[in-house]
This record gives C-alpha cells, structure tokens and sequence, in this order.
C-alpha cells in the first residue's frame, strides 16, 4: 500500500500544486481558459490566497506521499478539502453557469476524496 499512497498522494501533490502555479502565475490565462470573469483589483488578493490554500494543500498531499504513515491524519483533512471545494463551486455554478467549466476542474476532485477515503479504509 506504501506505493500506491506514494502513486496517489504524489499525483494529488503534483496536480494542487499544478493548479496554483497557475492561479498565482498566470492569472489572465487561467480565467481565459475557464470562462471566468476577469480578476482585478482587490479579487486579485483572494486569487492570490486561493493560489496559496491549494499550494498548501498540494504540500500536504507530498508529505502524506513521502510518509503515508506518519501524515495519516493529514489525509482526513485532504479528503474534506477536496469534498469541500467541490461543493463551493457546484453551489456557485448553479446560479452562475459560467462556472460550470470550473467546476468540470474541480470536480476531479470528487474523484481524489473518494480515494483518500478508500485509502483510509484500506489501511485502518
């Protein structure tokens, strides 16, 4: 199990982090490519943030990845991150329908909670 924690906490890091760089990094681009409004103004501190919360997700995913046992904890927090953050955006794209391609983004992570918490499962 030890390496299929390393496979799935790895592709998790690697995708939260992925997801940041570009929230932080290219922000025109990343609203470009998911219908969003632009960011501007004061938005671009709470895109910034957003940027920083999903990085540091992504960091917790790397060290659950490098020490499944030791960081154990850390996957309850992972599995209601994702759960959450899904939720956020679905109530959003249902009264805004452009979101609904962010939300095709987000919801992968539906997929990575079910896992985390499989994990957990297997491994209790």
């Amino acid at each position: 199990m030890t390496a299929y924690a390393r496979w799935l906490f790895g592709v998790a890091a690697v995708a939260n982090l992925f997801v940041a760089a570009w929230l932080a990094l290219a922000q025109r681009l990343f609203v470009g490519v998911l219908g969003l409004d632009p960011i501007a103004g004061s938005n671009i501190v709470i895109a910034d943030l957003a940027a920083v919360l999903i990085a540091a997700f992504g960091y917790g995913y790397l060290r659950i990845a490098l020490d499944p046992v030791r960081f154990r904890p850390l996957i309850h927090v992972g599995a209601l991150g994702k759960l959450a953050a899904v939720a956020a955006v679905f109530t959003a794209a249902l009264t805004l329908p452009h979101l609904w391609r962010l939300f095709a983004l987000v919801g992968g992570d539906v997929v990575f909670a079910i896992l985390f918490l499989d994990y957990l499962r297997r491994t209790s």
